[in-house]
């Protein structure tokens, strides 16, 4: 890429046109280099991935729209998942499309592809669009550049990536978009709502980030009354509007008044009306726009009934969404899942990795503060607004290191805006459209320079400490982390497969099987049952797998939930198989060439 010179005025004046066709360019490149590297393949599959695979198929196959419950998945009750049906039918509609002309296998692999690259353009132009209203067009072109360099953001939009989190990536950006608007209108203030709203209704991730949306949109109204009242008065009504109407789409009447913390549910229906409604009540009295002092009470008063009727009304969803679960699963499965680690957690065992995960949502923070300082007042609520929904970002991140990934997406925006305003070109000669200060700090944020330099101080750190820690890799073939490792288990009779809690999404998608283990946190019976017996001494694991009527034992001897459990139970049926002595109660089955070994239990 060649420097280019240009006075400020030319680089400022340039049509949105320019950012339009970066847009264009990165957006193919990123695309050719996933293709060509094979991206869209087997292996480019998560098990989210997978088990939103099976779950489109379901709803293609008949299943209820309201009924999502696995029946696979720990039989015969089944699991109820908590994904939304949001993401399921835009899936279920092109596949169905493609049908017409490819056969089903083809039709999901062509889809898989295209959703998430698809996905990708609209991120993208919301990241120029965000960083274009904050700054300028040179702006757009840097967080662009940026973004393109992000692996965080971007593993989420590889082909294959069909779980939500790419479209709450979506929807968060644009609702962000829309709401640091200069100025902010009332209909951006209702667009920002909607997809703050579609966003929930997809998945709780973001739950933080449109609580700090809205709570700045109080504020705003707050601080400048009347004038803000229009804003206020359009993001409440139409959130509540939009979570009723969302609420009514997705969630069976027969579970209206079922509450469910992970899932859209009457919990946050009853805190958007009240949030929602409330605000806009409170923004339309006009006894309280001429008072700071009234308007603060007010929603202060309308935080407290809202606080107070989720402790009252539903206490659990106050706490930590994960103590419900068996205390052997909390160690050995979640604390080793890589997105639901904590800072404390990634110093120790990936101290390489703390930088390119948090070192750019960190410089956007103090970019964006220092910025809030200087600029006007008519701008200052967008940077107010940027910064709160990041700093919201990035304290999830602290506890579990997935929230990073949405930092970093509002991140790169924030950091291109902010150089872009704070280091403006002083002479006619510019890099980029950028002067030579803001082009260096740009270089050393940039996310290639925060891995370099976070793999050197790790790299220093382990030297001078001398503390090598060993830390399971799950991305090697003999991991069996790959759909295909449980491709040959289709050719058995139907029955119920006892495997490792990752294995389970794979062994839906590839098989007519059953299990009993998956990664999700609702599926405690099945989890627990298969702890139980890969933990068990051989007596008891055979007792075990007789009462649950068990069929197959899917064993993978690299995978790291069989170090896992060999450790905490060294007398255990995953010890034993592990070290290759196979129980009598136990019959191989022949898989030759694969990583992964199966046994028919005898009855």
């Amino acid at each position: 890429m060649s420097i280019t010179a240009a006075s400020s005025g030319a680089v400022n004046s340039r049509p949105a046109t320019d950012s339009r066709v970066l847009l264009i360019i990165i957006w193919c490149a990123i695309t050719a280099a996933y293709l060509i590297a094979g991206w869209g393949r087997d292996g480019a599959l998560s098990t989210d991935d997978a088990m939103r695979l099976v779950e489109v198929r379901d709803l293609l196959a008949g299943q209820g729209w309201f009924d999502l419950t696995q029946y696979r998945l720990n039989p015969p009750d089944g699991v109820v998942m908590h994904w939304s049906r949001l993401i399921d039918l835009p899936l279920a509609t092109l596949i169905r499309a493609a049908e017409t002309v490819l056969p089903t296998g083809w039709a999901e692999r062509l889809v898989v592809t295209v959703w998430p690259i698809a996905l990708l353009l609209i991120f993208l132009a919301g990241v120029a669009r965000l960083a274009r209203d904050l700054a300028d067009e040179t702006a757009a072109r840097l967080a662009l550049i940026l973004a393109a360099l992000s692996a965080p953001v971007l593993q989420h939009f590889r082909p294959g990536a069909i779980d939500h989190h790419n479209v709450q990536l979506v929807l968060l950006i644009w609702s962000l978009a829309h709401a640091c608007r200069v100025p902010t209108r009332p209909r951006d203030a209702g667009a920002a709502a909607a997809l703050s709203a579609g966003s929930l209704a997809v998945g709780m991730e973001m739950t933080p980030a449109i609580v700090a949306l809205a709570a700045v949109t109080a504020l705003r109204w707050i601080a400048q009354g009347a004038a803000a009242a229009p804003i206020a008065q359009a993001f409440g009504i139409v959130f509540a509007a939009a979570m009723f109407a969302l609420f009514a789409a997705t969630v069976s009447p027969l579970h209206y008044a079922t509450p469910a913390c992970d899932a859209l549910s009457a919990v946050h229906l009853m805190a958007a009306c009240i949030g929602g409604i409330g605000l806009a009540a409170l923004a339309s009295l006009h006894v309280l726009r001429s008072s700071n002092g009234r308007r603060l009470t007010g929603a202060g008063v309308l935080a407290v009934v809202l606080a107070t009727a989720l402790a009252v009304a539903y206490p659990a969803c106050l706490g930590d969404p994960f103590e419900h679960l068996d205390p052997r699963l909390s160690t050995l499965w979640l604390s080793h899942v890589n997105e639901a680690r904590s800072i404390t957690s990634m110093l120790r065992d990936l101290p390489q990795e703390v930088l390119p995960y948090y070192g750019l949502p960190l410089a956007a923070l103090v970019l964006s503060s220092l910025q809030i300082a200087r600029e006007p007042a008519d701008v200052r609520w967008s940077w107010i607004c940027g910064a709160a929904v990041l700093g919201s970002l990035f304290l999830l991140a602290l506890w579990l290191v997935r929230g990073a990934t949405a930092a970093n997406a509002v991140a790169v925006a924030l950091v291109a805006a902010a150089l872009v305003r704070m280091l403006p070109p002083r002479k006619a000669l510019t890099y980029f459209g950028l002067s030579r200060a803001a082009l260096a700090v740009a270089l050393l944020l940039n996310p290639l320079a925060m891995l370099a330099i976070g793999a050197a101080i790790a790299r220093g750190v382990t030297g001078v400490t001398n503390n090598h820690r060993l830390v399971a890799s799950s991305e090697r073939p003999e991991t069996c982390q790959r759909a295909s490792d449980y491709l040959p288990l289709a050719r058995l009779p139907k029955g119920l497969v006892l495997g490792f809690i990752d294995a389970g999404p794979f062994l839906l998608m590839q098989t007519p099987h059953t299990v009993l283990a998956a990664p999700y946190h609702r599926d405690i019976v099945g989890n627990t049952t298969m702890l139980d017996i890969f933990l068990a001494p051989l007596d008891e694991a055979q007792r075990r797998i007789s009462d649950a009527r068990i069929d197959y034992v899917a064993f993978c001897p690299g995978s790291p939930e069989r170090y896992n459990y060999s450790i905490a139970a060294p007398q255990g049926l995953a010890a034993a198989l592990g070290r290759g002595d196979v129980p009598d109660f136990l019959i191989p089955v022949p898989l030759d060439g694969h990583n992964l070994a199966v046994y028919r239990a005898k009855e």
